[in-house]
């Protein structure tokens, strides 16, 4: 019980942080005088015989209870929104009107900046990276399975060519495919008998 009190004393404190007009502040004791008032109730429900039907009501009446202040925190949250957001928009507009107006000029705190003339094309290829020699293999391995997968695929096809030669030039001659022997079944075989316990000699 005493965690729901503090969870909903937490639930409220972003509200207390986002009002700043005297109606949020008022509806954050409101609210906050609902919520004592329900956890002493919850409290007492504890000395009672049947204390969940109990606690279930009072957690019941709370949320009706809580409701319309909920509803009037939403409103004030979503006015300052809008507000925030109005205030944020004439600044960028009026930042804007001010680039347009006049040209920028250097910020007084932002260090000179220097531009480097162009390098030759000489000194940029001095400059480079070479290539490793393990980098230099992999790509020669590289190299290597392209080629040799191509060459697959080459033979592959050939091979396709042939066989489709082959089956042109039997039904030419009129020859067909025969179809392959169905294999006979096999006679099913009995189960094996267990061995019969051998009997022990009568005394």
């Amino acid at each position: 019980m005493k965690i729901c009190f503090v969870w909903l004393l937490m639930a409220g404190l972003p509200l207390l942080a986002g009002a700043q007009d005297g109606e949020g502040v008022r509806l954050a004791a409101e609210r906050r005088a609902v919520v004592e008032r329900f956890a002493a109730e919850e409290r007492l429900c504890a000395e009672r015989f049947v204390v969940t039907a109990c606690v279930d009501d009072t957690r019941a009446r709370r949320r009706q209870a809580l409701a319309p202040l909920r509803e009037r925190e939403l409103r004030i949250d979503e006015a300052d929104r809008r507000q925030r957001a109005a205030q944020r928009r004439a600044a960028i507009a009026s930042k804007v009107a001010a680039a347009a107006s006049g040209p920028a000029a250097p910020a007084l705190d932002a260090p000179a900046v220097r531009v480097r003339a162009p390098a030759s094309a000489a000194s940029a290829a001095l400059r480079a990276p070479r290539p490793r020699a393990d980098e230099t293999a992999r790509a020669l391995q590289a190299d290597k399975r392209v080629r040799e997968a191509q060459s697959r695929q080459q033979d592959s096809q050939a091979a396709q060519q042939r066989i489709q030669r082959r089956l042109a030039d039997r039904l030419a001659k009129g020859q067909q495919a025969e179809p392959l022997p169905v294999p006979a079944k096999a006679p099913a075989k009995e189960p094996a008998k267990a061995p019969l316990p051998a009997s022990s000699p009568r005394r």
